[in-house]
């Protein structure tokens, strides 16, 4: 499982927040609820299908919404992505509100282990989607009193079926069904997930595997969350990271201190002092090395432990953290403090201390031609390395996406889930950037002089084990 286990910290706040602080009465934060009214099939290529959908929004009371992003979504199970919304929009109360703009939902046929699921969602022409969406509120006066700032972020719970729409008719679908099913005679003549199409590569891409997959580490933390009777709740996370010279790997912080950045853990542990972090483990396995053994267990025959020292995590920066508003399943409003994902402090730096692991030459530019790449023209392309299945594949097989934006890298629209987060974003042969969230992409000058990292220390060629 990817990301991090929700359902035992929403048990913990059950039984410590219960009794949570809420706002006074007449000042009730808004209730806010989001719902898919359609969606629409908009294209079907041989690496990715693209819908449409519209949605609406309404509150309890009257309050502006900006800067929306979705999380963990599945159309019938499916893993799909949603471009952040950053329109202003006015809320009243009890009103429902389209949002100006359909989004724009994405389904990478390289995520999918079968295309089998995506075909009958198709066929069915019915979609159920699930998943989550933050949204930052304006906030009237007592509100802002609480949080001590301007504005709130809140999470919107999204579950709903709607019926698939395929413009073009019977012709469209009997078109979007063949492409499918000649995308699962290749994926089964394979074996691996999409594997045909992800080894179709241009030669900039092969040239950009070569030069940039030997860098590439995927990252794996597992902990413990106490109470004070001993009992534990397990939780995971998975990440990106990259390899930036010696023996130097850059990492988010989700995966350093994930319970920084979930919010029913962070809730819970600031409610009741009790709650303690325990066992927490950081497994890195390079790029190809296995995952998983005949038998479909993980296996740390290839992969560098925490717990074994053979990586080390260096001193984290200082935390950037931001409030929100949680909604408890009783409909208290609680007030809790998240590390933010955006911004070079969402970052860390860890060491690979494995005497048998090699130095390796950095891939990373100096910090000018960095800059220079992240202001290509529209006309260039960035490529961000990930790993679509996370620790569910046999091996750590790398994903790569080809994108291009219209003002260099600060309008880069990134379509991964949490499995993307420490992916680096490339332009030409440097990395110009790293990711944090679907939202946020840290220039790698910034990286940089945040976390002190060694650009420029030479070693053996990249390799791992």
């Amino acid at each position: 499982m990817q990301g991090l286990r929700l359902s035992a910290a929403r048990f913990l706040l059950t039984v410590l927040l219960l009794a949570g602080t809420a706002f006074a009465d007449g000042n009730k934060a808004p209730a806010v609820s989001m719902a898919v009214q359609s969606v629409s099939l908009a294209s079907v290529t041989a690496d990715r299908l693209q819908f449409t959908a519209r949605v609406s929004v309404m509150s309890s009371r009257k309050v502006t919404m900006h800067e929306v992003v979705f999380r963990q979504l599945y159309a019938n199970g499916i893993p799909f992505y949603a471009s952040p919304v950053e329109d202003r929009l006015t809320l009243l109360p009890g009103k429902s509100v389209t949002l100006p703009k359909a989004l724009t939902l994405t389904v990478y046929l390289h995520d999918l282990s079968s295309l089998k699921p995506l075909r009958k969602l198709v066929k069915d022409e019915s979609v159920a989607i699930t998943g989550t969406a933050y949204a930052n509120l304006d906030l009237n006066a007592a509100e802002k009193l609480f949080l001590a700032t301007g504005h709130a972020r809140v999470q919107i719970k999204i579950d709903n079926a709607v019926e698939l729409r395929i413009p073009g008719g019977a012709l469209a679908k009997v078109a979007a069904l063949l492409l499918i099913d000649h995308a699962q005679a290749g994926l089964e003549s394979t074996g691996s997930a999409w594997e045909s199409a992800t080894r179709m590569f241009s030669g900039q891409r092969e040239a950009l595997r070569k030069s940039f997959e030997p860098a590439l580490v995927l990252a794996h933390a597992t902990y413990q969350l106490k109470d004070g009777e001993g009992k534990s709740f397990p939780f995971e996370s998975t990440a990106t990271g990259f390899r930036v010279g010696g023996n130097q790997v850059v990492l988010p912080k989700c995966v350093l201190a994930p319970w920084k950045f979930d919010p029913y853990v962070a809730a819970s542990m600031q409610k009741d002092g009790s709650l303690k972090i325990s066992d927490y483990e950081l497994v890195l396995w390079p790029a190809n090395a296995r995952i998983r053994d005949d038998a479909g267990q993980l296996t740390m025959d290839q992969a560098w432990r925490l717990s074994t020292q053979q990586i080390k995590i260096l001193p984290l920066t200082k935390d950037d953290s931001d409030s929100m508003l949680l909604s408890l399943d009783d409909g208290k409003i609680v007030k809790v403090k998240v590390h933010r994902r955006q911004g070079p402090a969402a970052l860390g730096l860890v060491e690979i201390t494995d005497p048998a692991v090699p130095a390796m030459s950095t891939a990373i530019a100096t910090s000018g031609k960095a800059d220079e790449a992240a202001n290509h023209a529209a006309s260039d392309s960035f490529a961000v390395f990930y790993f679509p299945e996370g620790i569910e594949a046999r091996t750590a097989k790398p994903g790569m996406l080809l994108m291009s934006a219209e003002q260099g890298l600060s309008s880069l629209e990134l379509d991964i889930d949490s499995s993307g987060w420490g992916s680096p974003v490339i332009a030409g042969q440097s990395v110009v950037g790293v990711v944090t969230d679907e939202h946020s992409i840290v220039p790698i000058s910034d990286a940089g002089r945040e976390l002190n990292f060694n650009t420029s220390q030479p070693g053996a060629a990249p390799g791992g084990r």
